[in-house]
């Protein structure tokens, strides 16, 4: 099972860095930009470490603090969550 969610977390974070990417290269070239929304959700759903070096590599979307605090939020809610798991498989 731990496999598993690594696997996810790496996927997602890899795809979360890539958009990052992206949208820094449709940004330079004056096209149409990735929505906002997608960076939160799937920094949400498990992609905060590829959004965290995304912004750091890309230099992108760094001045906009809602970016900061929805990836630092986004890790604090992993990190309760997994917590919380662990504890509840040691209760049982």
């Amino acid at each position: 099972m731990w496999r598993m969610l690594w696997r996810v977390y790496l996927f997602l974070s890899i795809l979360t860095f890539l958009l990052y990417g992206l949208d820094k290269f449709l940004a330079k070239a004056e096209w149409k930009r990735v929505p906002e929304r997608w960076f939160h959700t799937l920094s949400l759903i498990g992609g905060f470490p590829g959004a965290f070096l995304g912004m750091k590599t890309f230099n992108h979307k760094t001045n906009k603090p809602k970016f900061r605090w929805m990836i630092f939020a986004s890790l604090l809610l992993h990190l309760i969550g997994i917590t919380a798991f662990i504890a509840r498989l040691r209760w049982f």
